[in-house]
């Protein structure tokens, strides 16, 4: 698996980036349109950006979807490559010094959001120190057991998503271990609750704050970024104290929304991040 995953991404990252930035530049906007997640990238940002005009949200959704084309091949990317090549292509790592601070005898809780590929950030962070986190099974078998194993280099462990996994996670942070999970999809029923993401409902991801809360163990959010002079860039970011409180993940959410800002195309809005909706009926994604 790993071979056919190499195969796919044999171009150093630097050089597939530029192939795609040459491929997008002659790409017709029509041809775009027809591919479903591109439809749902360009719903998601005019709910984030009602005040772009159409030309703005259409040249906005294009370079975001260039984007998630190019973390797609970072993922690919990461799963063919060793952690120490993981290493190498991070070139910066903002605010380490509150991932680093945070002693390996003391409990530490990550949660990220999908700037980028979450699969390349997750490999550094496990390259760094053991975790137990939460694992989405991946539909595909072969695939899915070859992921789980990858992520679980380095002593970490992987437990599904449901109630079983969360107890195992919070028993993990009371022995002062790490955990780290993506807090931006749309959860479960019953592992979210409503929230506020920029400006409209959403069904949130609620353990993040709910563990920090319980367990009263340092929280951090993380994410992946990309500069052309620069390369990889992995940050990191204290969230407000508020977050330990019962409006934790609208705190949660208002951080998130903060980073995203920063450089909206490197988010992966292709997810149907506003389906779940407590009162509307009709889905936002029809057509």
């Amino acid at each position: 698996m790993k071979i056919i995953f190499y195969i796919f991404t044999i171009f150093p990252l630097k050089p597939a980036f530029f192939m795609w930035d040459t491929l997008f530049k002659v790409l017709p906007l029509n041809i775009l349109r027809l591919m479903p997640p591109f439809r749902v990238t360009k719903t998601n940002l005019s709910i984030a950006f009602p005040g772009l005009a159409k030309h703005e949200l259409d040249l906005l959704a294009k370079e975001s979807y260039k984007e998630t084309l190019k973390s797609f091949y970072e993922t690919l990317f990461t799963w063919s490559r060793s952690s120490k090549k993981i290493i190498r292509e991070t070139k910066r790592i903002n605010n380490r010094f509150l991932f680093n601070s945070q002693e390996k005898e003391s409990g530490l809780i990550i949660f990220a959001l999908h700037n980028r590929s979450i699969d390349f950030l997750l490999r550094w962070i496990s390259s760094q120190r053991p975790h137990t986190s939460l694992y989405k099974k991946i539909k595909i078998k072969p695939i899915d057991k070859f992921v789980k194993k990858l992520r679980q280099e380095g002593n970490c462990k992987m437990v599904e998503t449901g109630i079983g996994g969360v107890k195992t996670i919070l028993n993990s942070l009371e022995k002062n271990q790490m955990t780290c999970m993506a807090s931006d999809q749309v959860p479960a029923n019953g592992l979210g609750v409503y929230s506020t993401f920029f400006g409209h409902e959403c069904y949130s991801f609620s353990l993040a704050p709910k563990l920090a809360r319980k367990s009263n163990k340092q929280i951090l959010m993380s994410y992946l970024s990309y500069e052309k002079d620069i390369g990889h860039i992995i940050n990191f970011k204290k969230p407000s104290n508020e977050i330990y409180e019962n409006n934790g993940v609208d705190v949660m959410n208002e951080e998130m929304e903060r980073e995203i800002k920063k450089s909206p195309t490197e988010y992966s809005w292709e997810y149907k991040k506003f389906r779940k909706l407590s009162q509307e009926s009709k889905s936002i994604y029809k057509s």
